[in-house]
């Protein structure tokens, strides 16, 4: 089926580690990059954060793809090897959390969305964070709050399009 599947693993500093599966419903020869916003759709402190990925890395239907540009500040075009429809990112998102003062010193929010979101806008897309998770709101939806479950077991609504799967969460980190 195609879609998109974020994971996000927490790091004490505020980074998360991401693995993004993605499906797409054609090959394609190129995938166009993009960061979560830093902007009109985030909320107070979180418009002021500056996302970064960096140690990027990709696979093209089971081929590792060879990436000039492992660090990533802005949109990209990244070219494939070869035309592909099944894909894997992996790479270390930072500079898209902001601590909360006053607050518990492990208490963050941060802004994710896939890299990938601009490959086809209505890719269903399921983002999980692994852990701490204490709230999740999406700017781009008519019904903002996109959390589901309750803590420990809260989650994000599965399925939100890519074009607005941008996610705003509350969480603690790790120790």
């Amino acid at each position: 089926m195609p879609g998109i599947r974020l994971t996000a693993v927490p790091r004490n500093d505020g980074s998360f580690d991401v693995t993004e599966d993605v499906m797409l419903p054609e090959a394609t020869d190129i995938v166009q990059l993009q960061l979560p916003d830093s902007g009109e759709h985030l909320p107070g402190l979180m418009a002021k954060t500056e996302p970064r990925a960096t140690n990027l890395q990709v696979v093209a239907d089971g081929e590792q793809v060879p990436v000039e540009q492992t660090s990533l500040a802005a949109p990209l075009d990244l070219p494939l090897t070869v035309a592909a429809s099944k894909l894997r990112l992996s790479y270390r998102l930072s500079g898209s959390s902001v601590q909360r003062t006053p607050s518990t010193s492990r208490r963050a929010g941060a802004a994710i969305r896939p890299l990938t979101a601009g490959a086809d806008g209505t890719l269903p897309t399921t983002l999980t964070v692994t852990q701490g998770l204490l709230n999740a709101v999406c700017p781009l939806l008519t019904e903002t709050r996109c959390a589901v479950g309750n803590p420990p077991k809260l989650g994000i609504l599965p399925d939100i399009p890519a074009n607005k799967a941008l996610v705003v969460l509350q969480l603690d980190l790790p120790n």
